[in-house]
């Protein structure tokens, strides 16, 4: 009855030139159909009885109108939905009219039977029609070519495609010629889309863009794959033409309806679909610690976790400034300052870090705090095995004193087969993982990526300054590839890889296809508005401990988890450490390296190097036939 009620008060203004229009179009159709149904001499025998019967089809048809909300579509702006409720309502009216026929008295004159079915296909193409002419005549005044605009092609002719040019079309504003659209379905070629041709493939886009004296290129279509992207861009950059994508309200805060490229795009990493309730149960009502809080990684943790409604969340940071930025950015978005704790401690200092966490009491660490650039670890070997082995050393003996129930370590691809001092340390933070996992039969694991996009100080900002600042762009060698990943994803999936570890497990996300860092350089400069006659690039070689290729999988025989990002190590390296005296051995080695290091020996060069070696099994880099031959094995939650 309420929902009656409301219907009821919303169409209760209704045009009264609509109305007016309506009533003469029914009477109009009732007569013409009596007309079209009856020879001329038979019109005037029958037209008392349409008089007779004519306010009661009135009556029924406009109030089938009402009461199904015909009356509150704006004409100009009619829709096929809207269309579809009009010819709903005659349909309804007409059945409600024949079947009050069968009750008239045998003395009052009928119409024929077939008038009715004249009537009502009658009626319903004109109110149908006279709707769809006003909004004809509104895109006739409105739609008018712009010839004087910039000369735009539409990268895809599907929907997305259409609604761009129609929204160009209806808006002079945007000063927007559509010249045409290119689509890679063939069989739309030489065919027109809103009086729009569609003028070619892919293959003739560098053709239309010079014969057409293109300025403007918008790439409207959806799950664009990153390879085509990259075409585009390194196509339309000879015309000195920057791409736009087509946006959405989530992707561009301006409202605006198509954006920039990002060179997110052209990883073609789009962020990851995964059920959280799991992480929110590890999460919610709980003390949580970030370690290297104010970096890239931690930082996001830090966000993401908040979120999830912890207890209370620990910030670990030396860096006095990064702390103060994440402390400042969480308190004023979630407004629960008491939740939020800072902790300016070097996580070296045993006795600060100790009293700290005896006294917040963690139940979850997620470690991420480590020396990660790999020509500065190379230049400082020693402070380097001290601050990432030797502090994890500290944290992770202060944890299974305070009796932390998880630890999540943030490793690294450089750790398979490390060429260098920092994929070395944080391969041996791994073991220090195993080992406290095997002494503890607590949930210690470790969860090993590949670089993030726009992380600080890495390679993608270091570009981006290079090509603001005029060139050249520096790069080690023509053939070196990277895997990268989006930040928000990396943390997300880190999260859901520590619902579904077990004990020792060492994590392993999938990063997509390794992407040569030429063809980043190349696709920042044309992004930027630069060109490569503008912006040189020098190959300088390789430094020491970088790698090539970068590798992720250790050894081939790693599982597949309930997500499909994410791989595993079963119990990590518990063959490696599987008894109380290999475990011995390796924690002295370990602790009599960082006591060398703290002496500035190369002996602890030489052991980190050994311990390494010992402790790794057989690897490979491995392909995707090779990944693809895992074990289907999912992993329940803890």
């Amino acid at each position: 009855m309420n929902r009656v009620i409301t219907k009821f008060h919303l169409n209760k203004r209704v045009s009264l030139l609509h109305f007016v229009a309506d009533v003469a179009v029914i009477l109009v159709s009732a007569f013409a159909s009596l007309y079209l149904r009856l020879r001329s001499d038979e019109y005037y025998d029958h037209l008392q009885a349409l008089l007779f019967h004519l306010p009661f089809i009135l009556l029924v048809r406009v109030a089938s109108l009402y009461f199904l909300n015909c009356y509150s579509v704006i004409w100009r702006y009619i829709s096929a939905n809207d269309a579809f409720q009009i010819i709903k309502a005659c349909m309804v009216s007409s059945a409600v009219i024949v079947f009050f026929t069968f009750f008239i008295p045998d003395y009052i004159e009928r119409l024929p039977r077939t008038f009715y079915i004249i009537d009502g296909i009658l009626v319903t193409l004109s109110l149908t029609g006279m709707r769809l002419l006003r909004r004809l005549q509104l895109e006739q005044r409105t739609t008018k070519p712009n010839p004087q605009g910039k000369r735009t092609l539409i990268f895809g002719a599907g929907q997305n495609g259409r609604l761009i040019a129609h929204r160009f079309k209806m808006d002079q504003a945007l000063n927007t010629h559509v010249v045409g659209f290119i689509d890679d379905d063939r069989d739309k070629r030489s065919m027109n889309i809103q009086g729009i041709p569609v003028l070619g493939t892919r293959e003739d886009l560098a053709r239309l863009i010079q014969s057409q004296q293109i300025t403007q290129l918008i790439v409207a279509l959806g799950n664009l794959p990153s390879g085509l992207l990259r075409d585009i861009v390194q196509i339309t950059r000879q015309f000195n033409i920057r791409p736009r994508l087509v946006s959405s309200l989530s992707q561009n805060k301006n409202m605006e309806f198509y954006r920039d490229v990002d060179l997110s795009d052209l990883l073609g990493r789009s962020r990851c679909q995964m059920d959280l309730t799991s992480v929110k149960t590890m999460i919610k009502g709980r003390k949580i610690l970030v370690t290297g809080a104010g970096g890239s990684i931690g930082s996001e943790l830090a966000r993401q976790i908040m979120t999830h409604e912890p207890a209370r969340l620990l910030l670990l940071d030396h860096a006095e400034f990064s702390l103060y930025e994440i402390d400042n950015e969480l308190r004023l978005t979630n407004n629960e300052t008491e939740k939020v704790v800072p902790l300016l401690i070097d996580i070296k200092d045993q006795k600060s870090l100790r009293l700290a966490l005896k006294e917040y009491a963690p139940e979850v660490v997620f470690h991420a705090a480590a020396y990660k650039h790999v020509h500065l670890v190379e230049a400082n070997p020693y402070s380097s095995i001290i601050n990432n082995v030797q502090a994890t050393r500290i944290l992770l003996d202060i944890c299974k004193e305070i009796n932390v129930e998880s630890f999540v370590m943030i490793s690294s691809d450089k750790a398979v087969n490390p060429a260098g001092i920092m994929g070395a340390t944080k391969r041996v933070c791994e073991l220090l993982v195993a080992i406290s996992a095997f002494e503890t039969k607590k949930l210690y694991c470790s969860v090993r990526f590949g670089n993030v996009l726009g992380s600080s100080g890495s390679l993608i900002p270091l570009l981006k300054n290079q090509i603001m600042e005029g060139g050249p762009i520096t790069i080690t060698h023509p053939e070196i590839t990277r895997f990268f990943m989006l930040i928000p994803e990396a943390v997300s999936l880190v999260l859901k890889a520590a619902t579904i570890s077990n004990p020792g497990d060492i994590s392993i996300l999938k990063m997509g296809e390794p992407v040569k860092i030429l063809e980043i350089a190349r696709s920042l400069i044309a992004l930027m508005g630069k060109s490569d006659e503008e912006i040189p690039i020098i190959y300088t070689g390789l430094r020491p401990g970088e790698k090539m290729f970068e590798e992720l999988y250790i050894r081939g025989d790693e599982l597949k988890t309930e997500h499909s990002e994410i791989l595993t190590l079963p119990h990590g390296d518990s063959n490696l450490v599987n008894s109380f005296d290999s475990i011995k051995k390796l924690k002295d080695r370990i602790a009599n390296m960082c006591e060398e290091a703290y002496s500035g020996s190369k002996q602890a060069i030489f052991d980190l190097n050994e311990i390494v070696k010992s402790h790794s099994l057989p690897s490979s880099r491995l392909d995707s036939k090779t990944t693809s031959k895992a074990v289907s094995t999912t992993r329940t939650e803890h």
